[in-house]
């Protein structure tokens, strides 16, 4: 992965809850999600995934930042003295992430094939 998950910043408090993303290597952070889950007893996260969040198409740079914060908002970039951008996403949510027993956040690389579903039509 290009982009990792850097810190979250004020977890439990929505006005001010994030997830703050390194970029690695120049990516497109249209290929990633991140979704919220639980940690499981033997440190993994559990399939029950929810609340899933698809980064619009962008191109980025290596050393820019992603902050995306859990609450409503405007996304919007600022442009950092040493040439990086850092770019500012909301997720959206009306609750923090805390809201679950060892609650946790996955970030996923998406590979994806897209076919039309045919409407059904009785023969």
């Amino acid at each position: 992965m290009n982009i990792a998950i850097d810190y979250i910043k004020n977890p439990g408090d929505l006005d001010k809850e994030r997830i703050v993303f390194a970029v690695k290597n120049d990516e497109q952070l249209g290929k990633y999600l991140i979704a919220e889950s639980v940690l499981t007893e033997d440190a993994r996260f559990s399939a029950r995934i929810k609340n899933v969040f698809w980064f619009p198409d962008q191109e980025l740079k290596q050393g820019d930042v992603v902050v995306l914060y859990t609450k409503s908002g405007s996304n919007n970039t600022i442009k950092n003295e040493d040439g990086s951008t850092t770019y500012f996403y909301y997720w959206g949510l009306s609750e923090p992430h805390l809201n679950d027993n060892k609650p946790c956040v996955v970030l996923f690389e998406a590979t994806w094939e897209v076919r039309a579903i045919q409407k059904y039509e009785n023969q």
